[in-house]
């Protein structure tokens, strides 16, 4: 009978560790998750922002680019537009002209 009563407590400290163990894991994961959860709001939040600032500067890209401001600038920079246009044509270089003559 003595061997009964000194297995009985060996037991219970036994499962006692086991469930303190579990218990403190428990707490590690949670812990640990709910330092993510934060840095993964944190960066959602960072994403918003840059995806913000993304859409602002393609729309002052595309204003900047637009022919109306650029000849505005033009205007301001003293540039005038051409009254007359010439248009030059390409001479035929002398080697492709002997080899028409040739054939």
């Amino acid at each position: 009978m003595t061997n009964k009563t000194y297995k009985k407590p060996k037991l219970i400290v036994l499962i006692t560790c086991i469930v303190v163990g579990l218990s403190l894991v428990q707490l590690t994961i949670s812990h640990k998750l709910a330092t993510l959860g934060g840095r993964m709001s944190q960066l959602e939040e960072k994403q918003e922002y840059l995806v913000k600032e993304n859409k602002k500067m393609n729309e002052e890209i595309n204003q900047m680019g637009s022919l109306s401001l650029v000849s505005l600038k033009a205007q301001e920079m003293g540039l005038v537009k051409a009254k007359k246009v010439l248009h030059l044509t390409p001479q035929i270089p002398v080697a492709l002209d002997t080899l028409k003559v040739n054939q």
